[in-house]
C-alpha cells in the first residue's frame, strides 16, 4: 500500500476519534467531511465525486447492490476527496476503477483511491488478525468479507497484499472469457499460463464458467484443480493438486479466481 493512502486513512481515523471502521457509521464519516450523499440512477458510472478544497458531492447509482458494495463505493470516493481534492475537482468512477484494482493501466488516483478504501474499511492490523491460524479456503474470504461488512471481491483483494504468509495465493480475473489481469502473493513462486486478452486456460473453472456455462454453489466454489491448469510444468515435473474458487459477477460477466497449492 502507498505510504500516501495510509497516511490519509490514519488522519480520517485520528480525526474522528477512531481505532476501527465499525465505531462510526462511513456515512456519518463522509459527512463530517462536508461531503453531501446523493443517490439516483446514473448512467455510465458507479459513482461520481465534485468537490472544492474544503466539501463535496458523492453521487451514487442508487441501483447499487448489495450494500457491501455500496460501502466499498463511497469509501474509494472518501479516498479521492482525502488525497486528490486539490489536485482534481473531480472523477466518473465505473466498474474498471473501482473492482479491477490491478489493471496494468489503471491511473494511479484510481490505485489511490481503492487503497484507501481498502485500508479504511479493512485495517491491515485487524484484518492480519481475522486472517491469522486459519487454512485457507473459500471460508476464510467469506468470514473476512461478513466481518468487514465488504464484497467478496474486496476480501479477496485485500487478502492477496496482506496474507504475509499466511497462505501463498494466485488472484486472476477474467471478463466476457478473457483474462484480463493477475496478482500473486509475494510467496507465491508458480509461473502463470497467464496472456492478457485470451481466454482462461481450458482446464481451469473460469473456463468452465464462460464456456460451458457451469455454475458452483455453497461448498462446491473451490473446485480441485491440476497445476498445469494455470501453471507452468517443467519437463518431466509431477503434476500436483491445486484449488480453485471462482467468484462469478453476473451483473460484470467476470470471474475472480483465488488459486492455491494443497
Amino acid at each position: 500500500m502507498s505510504s500516501k493512502a495510509l497516511a490519509a486513512v490514519s488522519k480520517v481515523y485520528a480525526e474522528c476519534g477512531i481505532t476501527s471502521p465499525f465505531e462510526i457509521p462511513l456515512e456519518t464519516i463522509i459527512s463530517s467531511r462536508n461531503i453531501i450523499i446523493r443517490e439516483e440512477v446514473l448512467e455510465g458510472a458507479e459513482a461520481r465525486i465534485l468537490m472544492n478544497e474544503n466539501s463535496g458531492i458523492i453521487t451514487i447509482d442508487n441501483r447499487i447492490y448489495p450494500s457491501t458494495k455500496k460501502r466499498f463505493i463511497l469509501a474509494h470516493e472518501l479516498g479521492h476527496f482525502e488525497l486528490h481534492r486539490n489536485l482534481i475537482r473531480g472523477f466518473n468512477d465505473t466498474d474498471e476503477t473501482i473492482n479491477h484494482w490491478y489493471q496494468y493501466n489503471l491511473k494511479s488516483e484510481e490505485i489511490e483511491a481503492n487503497e484507501f478504501a481498502a485500508e479504511f474499511l479493512m485495517p491491515a492490523e485487524l484484518f492480519r488478525n481475522e486472517c491469522k491460524g486459519k487454512i485457507f479456503d473459500h471460508r476464510v474470504i467469506e468470514h473476512l468479507s461478513n466481518y468487514f461488512k465488504v464484497s467478496k471481491t474486496a476480501a479477496i483483494l485485500k487478502f492477496v497484499k496482506e496474507n504475509n504468509g499466511n497462505h501463498p495465493i494466485f488472484v486472476v480475473c477474467c471478463q466476457n472469457n478473457v483474462m484480463k489481469w493477475f496478482k500473486k502473493s509475494d510467496d507465491f513462486y508458480h509461473y502463470s499460463l497467464f496472456s492478457r486478452n485470451l481466454p482462461p486456460p481450458s482446464g481451469s473453472v473460469a473456463f468452465d464458467i464462460f464456456d460451458k456455462g457451469s455454475a458452483y454453489y455453497g461448498e462446491e466454489q473451490t473446485q480441485q484443480i491440476w497445476k498445469s491448469d494455470w501453471f507452468e510444468t517443467k519437463d518431466n515435473e509431477k503434476d500436483t493438486i491445486f484449488f480453485e474458487y471462482c467468484l462469478y459477477v453476473k451483473s460484470y460477466n467476470y470471474t475472480l479466481s483465488v488459486i492455491w497449492e494443497k
